[in-house]
Formats: C-alpha cells, structure tokens, sequence
C-alpha cells in the first residue's frame, strides 16, 4: 500500500526515536514495532490510528524485553503486519553489523530530505525531554543510541532546514570503575527553544505536551 504523509512523518519521527522495524530476512522485509508505558497509553493509540491499516490487531498491554537495560517492562505495544511499503525505512534505517550479527538502527545519510516539522514532532515525543523545569525553558533530545557522526548529520538537517542551533551533550556510563563514551545527546538552548516549539507545536499529542516549555520555565 501506499503511505500517506502521516504515516510517512510517524515512521521516520519515530524510528529516530522509540520505534524500531523488526526483520525476520535478514532485511528482506520489514515489520514495525511502537512501545510505551502506560501513562502514554493515549500516544500509542494515536500512533495505532495512523498506522492501522498495516495492523491486525491493536495495542496491547503486556511483559516486553528492553535489550538496551536488559530488563523487562509492562508495557502497551502494537506491531505490524510484515509490508512492503516499510523497505525503504528497513533500508533507509538499518545497517548490519557483523560484530553483533544482527542489524543495527542508524540516522540515515539523507535524513535532510525526511525530517518535516511533524516527523521532528514524533521524533521529540519519543525522545525528546525539558532539561530542567522550572529553571530553565532548554529542551533535550535522548540521541545516544546513534553514532556522533549520525547526530551530527541530525544537527545539520535541523540547522539547514529550520535554522535551529543545537549542541551535543556527551553521555558516559562506568564499567569497571572506568568512564566509557556512550553517545551524545542534542540540546536546545534557551534562545532556540522557542522557535523549536513552534516548529512542532501543531503537532503534538495532548499527553506528550508535557515534554515541551511553553516559554516560562514550564510546561504546556
């Protein structure tokens, strides 16, 4: 089938963030996969009602193993049925890697092309987060699953297209009482916030306004 913009500007918003396509071919096709907690309940379902005609059955509540902590959550998810129209976002998305054997999410090399204001929007619902409300009107984006090379390619396209600035925080983790580089995350400062909100402000889903300043140090 062909895909509308909707469904279009969700997957690419959201494979940068939360979502995930799951091959069973080595990448021959491709199946996509939306979790979350249960206070976003309403997130999926808005996710569910724009991806439904690729579903047969909608979201559901229970246990889902999370690779990257190795525990495992309650959550609501809905996945896919397996279709063609999802290659070009398996290929677009995913790489193998020899090392893990298995295939790995990356920001795409023409990422500039795909980020309109509504794929950002899904994008920041996923992953994105106030720095410190109350205190401050900066937001944040959790980007250190990608490569810095691939956040670099998103700070580029942000900057190119909307003329927002960002700046990358790194993220480090201990192991064996040694700081490790995990990734980096992308900021938006005070001064850029309020343009970043109005890019993806008629966008938003109700419960997820949370995440966004409205201009005072707080939230909408």
């Amino acid at each position: 089938m062909a895909l509308n913009q909707q469904q279009k500007d969700l997957l690419v918003g959201t494979l940068l963030g939360d979502g995930n396509l799951q091959t069973d071919t080595k990448g021959r096709t491709w199946r996509y996969r939306a979790l979350h907690r249960d206070s976003h309940l309403a997130y999926i379902k808005h996710k569910y009602n724009i991806l439904q005609p690729l579903c047969t059955t909608g979201p559901i509540y229970g246990s889902t193993f999370d690779p990257r902590t190795s525990a495992t959550y309650e959550r609501w998810y809905f996945n896919t049925t397996v279709n063609p129209s999802l290659t070009v976002y398996g290929n677009m998305f995913y790489t193998y890697d020899p090392i893990s054997n298995k295939m790995v999410k990356v920001v795409p090399t023409n990422i500039e092309k795909w980020l309109t204001p509504q794929a950002i929007a899904y994008w920041y619902m996923d992953d994105g987060a106030l720095k410190w409300e109350g205190h401050s009107n900066a937001m944040r984006i959790c980007t250190e699953s990608f490569s810095v090379h691939g956040v670099q390619r998103l700070q580029t396209a942000l900057n190119n297209l909307y003329g927002i600035p960002t700046s990358l925080v790194k993220k480090h983790k201990t192991v064996n009482n040694v700081k490790v580089l995990v990734g980096c995350r992308m900021a938006i400062n005070e001064k850029a916030s309020s343009d970043f909100l109005k890019l993806i402000k008629p966008y938003l889903v109700d419960c997820m306004k949370y995440k966004v300043s409205d201009g005072n140090k707080g939230h909408l």
